[in-house]
């Protein structure tokens, strides 16, 4: 998404006649911020897609590149809501299943077996969490499909979890140590060059993840 999207907010800026600086004062953002979506460095968010398309009166699809049509029309509200829900969970996956991608990249690289199983055994119990907790969207679900009763699980994962974290953090001090294994350089400009194709979504994930942060 993040070139075409950069492309055509390119395009719409100059069509306005506007600067780089106008812009992103008029967005509530920082040039710098504007820059990179621009250039497609980074990924931005949904309410940032709905703003741009507001602010150059065009529509999500056509600034996503996804419709040639500029302007639609006036839409049902609920049609829009509709619109927007799907582009926001197509983004959210897209940033998740990215960033996984990521890490599992950076473990090939490390070529650890100790990180990687410890790495992989801390995202499968998060994710049995969710999967846990999304199941009980159904008071009718039977509970009988998974091994670890309701009343236990959670204790018992989130144990999983600490355990594996310590184990984690514990094999990459040790790796960190060695002078015979070649580490892995990382970086926000290695990032953005040497994992191009994924570094938006990591980007993405990491700004907004620590958003969320209190």
């Amino acid at each position: 998404m993040s070139k075409a999207f950069g492309n055509t907010i390119t395009y719409l800026r100059k069509e306005k006649g506007i600067t780089q600086k106008q812009a992103s004062e008029d967005l509530k953002i920082s040039q710098a911020l504007l820059s990179h979506y621009e250039k497609g460095i980074r990924e931005c968010s949904l309410d940032f897609v709905i703003k741009a398309a507001d602010y150059y009166g065009v529509s999500c699809d056509y600034i996503l590149g996804v419709s040639a049509q500029r302007n639609p029309g006036e839409m049902e509200e609920t049609a829009e809501k509709q619109e927007n829900k799907v582009m926001l969970e197509n983004l959210n996956r897209r940033v998740i299943v990215n960033t996984v991608d990521f890490i599992f990249r950076i473990l090939m690289e490390i070529n650890d077996r100790e990180i990687t199983k410890a790495s992989s055994e801390m995202m499968m119990s998060n994710l049995y969490s969710l999967i846990r907790i999304l199941y009980k969207n159904n008071s009718d679900n039977d509970e009988d499909f998974f091994q670890k009763a309701p009343y236990s699980y959670a204790s018992r994962n989130n144990s999983l979890f600490e355990d594996r974290k310590a184990k984690l953090m514990e094999s990459i001090i040790e790796y960190s140590k060695s002078r015979s294994k070649e580490k892995v350089d990382l970086s926000y400009k290695i990032i953005s060059e040497k994992y191009s194709d994924l570094a938006p979504s990591v980007l993405n994930l990491i700004h907004n993840t620590e958003k969320l942060m209190k």
